[in-house]
Formats: C-alpha cells, structure tokens, sequence
C-alpha cells in the first residue's frame, strides 16, 4: 500500500464501527521505519476519533515515542479526548522528566503534560495533593515558561499557595483559549 493509501485507511479507520478497526490503528501505529511519520500521526487521531477516552492509555505510551510528531500528537490528543486513566503515567513520566533533566528537557506538545495533570487530578484528591506538593518542590527545576504559565492558570499551585490538598485546580474549560500551555 503506498503511503497515501495507507493514511486514507487509518482515517477510515477512524470512523469504523468494525470490532478490529482498532487493532487494526494500533499496528498502523506501530509500524517503524522510514516515511512513517504521517501514516502514524493519522493513525494516531483516528484512534482518538475511533475509541475516544478508551485511548488515553495508548496516548500516554506514545509520549516516550522515538517519533516527535508522534509524542506531540498523542499529548495534544491525550489532554483533548483523554481521560485520567493515563495520569500515573504522566506524573511518573512528568516528574522523572523534572528530576533528571529540569528545565533543559525536550519539549512536550502544548497542553502537556501540566495541562493534562492539572485537569484530571481532582481538586482536594491525594493525587492532586501529590502534584501539587512535586510541584512546589522542585519549583526552581521547572522551565520559566512553566512556572509563569502556572502563575496564571493555577495560581494557588505555586509555592506559598495554600495547603496542597486545599489547592483549587482548573478544569479543562478554565484554561484560558488561545493562552499558550506549557511545552514540557
């Protein structure tokens, strides 16, 4: 199949009600090799169309993707369809990211992964707790754009703020549109 193809297919996929259309995106996803970027990313959105919240799992394995355009697409994907199921993942992802390489590690896409953490850990939950407290902990290991970002879209978050199981976090519709999210 030539890669035009080839991407047409996964965007069928991406609307089919067939029991194997989704192993059938996960293989697409999957595939390696030269040229592939495209037929993966398009695979990767018609799983999002296809299977909705039920990807976040695959989403939040893709982040560590040897494919940029990949991780970008699964992260965007994640925060926009995704639900908490992958948050452990991310929070393990995120602040092992932090800890090794602090403010000088590569870039996530925009809305992640702070964006996607905030959103879905609860406010007043032990998860949020536990962002929150990383959060303030290693503050000073956090890129500038991302403490600034977080000064204005979750301002009780930053050090000093309240009690971290005491701290409101915003809801995905609380991010302000058209306000740049973090990249890393």
């Amino acid at each position: 199949m030539d890669p035009h193809d080839a991407v047409l297919r996964a965007l069928e996929l991406g609307l089919s009600t067939h029991r194997d259309a989704h192993a059938e995106l996960r293989g697409l996803i999957a595939a390696s090799g030269p040229g592939l970027r495209d037929l993966r990313c398009a695979a990767v959105t018609a799983l999002a169309c296809s299977a909705g919240p039920d990807a976040s799992g695959d989403f939040a394995v893709l982040l560590t993707d040897p494919t940029r355009a990949v991780r970008e697409c699964a992260a965007d994907l994640l925060f926009a369809v995704g639900d908490g199921r992958a948050w452990e993942n991310v929070f393990g992802l995120f602040r092992g990211e932090v800890r090794q390489r602090g403010p000088k590690r590569a870039p996530l896409p925009p809305a992640m992964p702070l964006s996607y953490l905030l959103v879905q850990a609860e406010s007043g939950s032990e998860g949020a707790a536990r962002l929150v407290t990383f959060l303030r902990e290693e503050w000073k290991r956090l890129s500038a754009f991302e403490r600034d970002w977080l000064g204005e879209q979750a301002p009780e978050v930053v050090p000093g703020g309240p009690r971290p199981d005491a701290v409101a976090l915003p809801a995905r519709g609380d991010l302000v549109p058209g306000h740049p999210v973090p990249r890393g």
